[in-house]
């Protein structure tokens, strides 16, 4: 009983601790995805303040790659913000026309870099002319994943080891309730009176029938 009592007991407190692990990963998995979108939002507003540039100058009749005074502006929007590597501004083609960072002119860019946000730049008549691209370095999203991880082993560590004690407790708790059950019910003395009754009406009824066959026995 003991050995079989400790073996549940651990086994509950395994499972505790796992469905607090597991509540952490998915709630880590969670918050980086959140992290993530609210870093891109932040640079997403730069591309849009470029694009808007663009296509207000496109549609008072300047083409896109006549557009100079966009190479002085994606660089004044990338020195505001130290995180950002370079922001390109593209043809519909991904050909490289004005950038932050002078050797990437010319260049075929891809349509969606890694560590970028884009946002798609079009005439009056919905037609793509070009995209501008924000380049921003990944350290900014790592340094967000660790603090996001140390926050929630600070949380989930103590957390996870309150759980698997508070399992061994109840656990125990319950193993004696069930010991004194048992001893209750195997001391008829502790049984309720109306058990203690049937019990002795079961005994009187044995007795009855041992002494009637005792009888029989002796008429043979």
């Amino acid at each position: 009983m003991t050995r079989t009592t400790v073996v549940l007991i651990s086994l509950f407190a395994m499972i505790a601790a796992a469905c607090v692990a597991f509540g952490a990963y998915f709630a880590y998995a969670t918050l980086l995805t959140a992290n993530r979108t609210a870093v891109e939002a932040r640079f997403a507003i730069t591309a849009q303040r470029i694009s808007s540039t663009g296509e207000l100058a496109s549609s008072l009749g300047i083409a896109l790659a006549a557009q100079q005074t966009l190479t002085e502006l994606v660089r004044r929007e990338a020195r505001i913000d130290p995180a950002v590597r370079a922001i390109d501004v593209t043809d519909e083609r991904g050909r490289v026309l004005f950038s932050s960072d002078p050797a990437r002119v010319g260049r075929d860019e891809m349509a969606r870099p890694p560590d970028s946000v884009s946002r798609v730049m079009e005439n009056d008549l919905e037609a793509r002319i070009g995209r501008v691209i924000v380049h921003y370095d990944p350290v900014i999203l790592a340094q967000g994943a660790k603090a996001l991880a140390d926050d929630l082993r600070a949380i989930a560590i103590p957390t996870l080891a309150a759980a698997a004690v508070a399992t061994i407790a109840v656990g125990l708790l319950l193993a004696a309730a069930l010991r004194r059950s048992l001893r209750r019910a195997a001391d008829p003395n502790q049984w309720p009176e109306a058990a203690r009754a049937a019990l002795a009406s079961v005994d009187a009824a044995h007795a009855a029938a041992l002494t009637g066959h005792a009888s029989a026995n002796r008429g043979f």
